[in-house]
């Protein structure tokens, strides 16, 4: 039998095809081995005492091994069965305390696809279940739909926001939800809650849709988190309950400002609730936004603007203490701290990424944290970083299995993997906070 060879041409396609898989590789980095992909799903499942557990058998691990198995995870399929259709009367453990919430999966849902996720959040006099019977008959078979219900429709309080944020981790744990696909709505309160929630966690959804809704002015400043956010304000012109001139004036500051807003006004009524509602009507030109509507991948220049209530995770930047910022939670009951809320006593961080180079401005921010992703900047090169003119960091940062595998707990999200942290503080003598 005559042995052939390959041509020179062959032998050098191979070499080129070869050269360029391990160049895609070094890229990606070290594959994960089962062994630890078992464990960091166990780990990511687990309750909070098995999970720290099981952390020491993971950090003795490189941090890109365990990226590599963290993407693993996050794109398997969940693999045990799981209840589809009308599901009203959910619990979930908020902390101490016992919430309920309403759930709609398509019957025909399958772990294969990814589906898109609602979070509807009811107004006065509402409950979570009531708004499940109202949505998903004009939502069919295309979203999943969670509605959480708070006393009193009350989106406004400390617990409300933990309880919708709980819910967004409790729905993408056991359905296959595409992260860049969810929406967060409300009506009447719900839509202000919208506003206050949303604002404070814009990374988290793809667009918020606020209806028959109000934004206080004093909370404008809260809008800068949004740049890279999408609204969709739905308001009729002849509701009585909350005056359409809040959502005109609001468009009008949006649209202004450069932000993404698509503005509905209706001129219809209902015989009970008046003006004060959301057409059928509306619906279709709402799916039809929603259908195309997706996360802004992470940029590289983001604006923070905090109260001393949300000291949390920004896109790739935490503030994490202040100077003498307001409270929005106890400006509810405490008029001093209103005052101050509304005065604009919010803490400031814009920070843009050039390069290498991490350029950070501040007003009112005595130490802040940039949770670094491979997809804003290179994390084996050097790195420097430069807060109001000078320069507070400056070398390769140190990849870390706990940061990691902590981040990824918290946010189960694979756009924003976090192997390396840079925590700052802000020199005392940087220019001090504008006047009130």
């Amino acid at each position: 039998m005559t042995s052939r060879r390959a041509s020179p041409i062959v032998l050098a396609l191979l070499t080129i095809v070869l050269t360029a898989c391990g160049a895609v590789e070094g890229v990606i980095g070290p594959r994960a081995s089962a062994d630890t992909v078992a464990l960091v799903r166990q780990y990511l499942r687990a309750d909070d005492q098995d999970a720290e557990r099981l952390l020491p058998q993971l950090t003795g691990r490189s941090a890109k091994e365990l990226e590599a198995a963290l993407r693993r995870v996050f794109d398997e399929p969940p693999s045990r069965r799981v209840p589809t259709g009308m599901l009203p009367d959910q619990p979930i453990r908020v902390g101490d305390a016992d919430f309920r919430y309403a759930l709609y999966v398509p019957p025909s849902y399958t772990p294969a696809k990814l589906y898109p996720l609602i979070i509807c959040l009811h107004g006065a006099g509402f409950g979570g279940d009531a708004y499940l019977d109202r949505w998903q008959p004009r939502l069919r078979e295309a979203y999943i739909l969670a509605c959480p219900t708070i006393e009193g429709g009350a989106w406004w309080s400390k617990d409300a926001e933990a309880l919708v944020l709980a819910v967004l981790a409790e729905v993408s744990r056991s359905y296959r939800i595409e992260p860049d696909r969810v929406f967060l709505s409300g009506m009447s309160n719900g839509g202000t809650g919208t506003f206050l929630i949303g604002l404070n966690h814009v990374d988290r959804f793809a667009a918020l849709i606020p209806m028959a809704s109000a934004l206080p002015r004093g909370l404008y400043p809260l809008l800068e988190n949004a740049r890279f956010t999408r609204f969709y304000i739905i308001h009729g012109s002849r509701d009585q309950v909350m005056p359409v001139r809040y959502s005109r004036e609001l468009i009008s500051y949006l649209e202004e400002h450069g932000f993404q807003a698509e503005y509905r006004e209706h001129d219809r009524e209902h015989p009970v609730a008046g003006g004060h509602f959301f057409p059928e009507e509306e619906l279709p030109a709402l799916v039809e936004w929603l259908a195309v509507r997706h996360r802004t991948p992470p940029p590289r220049q983001v604006t923070i603007v905090r109260d001393r209530d949300h000291l949390d995770r920004l896109y790739w930047v935490r503030i994490d203490d202040t100077r003498d910022t307001a409270s929005f939670w106890a400006s509810e009951h405490d008029p001093e701290e209103s005052r101050r809320l509304e005065g604009g006593a919010f803490a400031r961080l814009t920070a843009a990424i050039d390069g290498q180079m991490i350029t950070v401005t501040t007003d009112w921010v005595t130490r802040y944290s940039l949770l670094l992703n491979r997809k804003v900047i290179d994390l084996d090169q050097p790195i420097r970083v430069v807060t109001n003119g000078t320069t507070s960091f400056e070398g390769r940062v140190t990849l870390d299995a706990a940061t990691l595998l902590h981040e990824a707990r918290r946010r189960p999200d694979p756009i924003w993997l976090v192997p390396a942290i840079i925590e700052i503080a802000v020199p005392s003598d940087s220019p001090p906070p504008p006047a009130q």
